[in-house]
């Protein structure tokens, strides 16, 4: 019998947690909408986003993202849907 050693003699191992075992789960749609203020004219033609405001134009290429950009509600909204979406490109 070991009389020097204190406390049991094999340590259970820590807990493990759920996060630290299975991958982390992608968002499978994600939709988000954006109003158009009064004065500004946007348009959206395959992935590519024209902004015209009284300051300029501003001109956004989203081909390289897995999104649906589209005008709602007669053009005073734009909404832009998300398939398989990892957290840094829903941000």
């Amino acid at each position: 019998r070991r009389s020097w050693l204190k406390g049991p003699a094999l340590a259970a191992p820590p807990p493990r947690h759920p996060q630290h075992t299975s991958a982390a789960m992608k968002t499978l749609v994600q939709e988000e909408s954006i109003k158009v203020p009064k004065g500004i004219k946007i348009t959206v033609k395959a992935k590519i986003v024209e902004v015209t405001g009284k300051h300029g134009t501003l001109r956004r290429d989203f081909k390289h993202l897995p999104i649906e950009l589209y005008l709602a509600n007669s053009g005073h909204e734009v909404r832009a849907k998300m398939y398989f979406a990892k957290s840094k490109q829903l941000s």
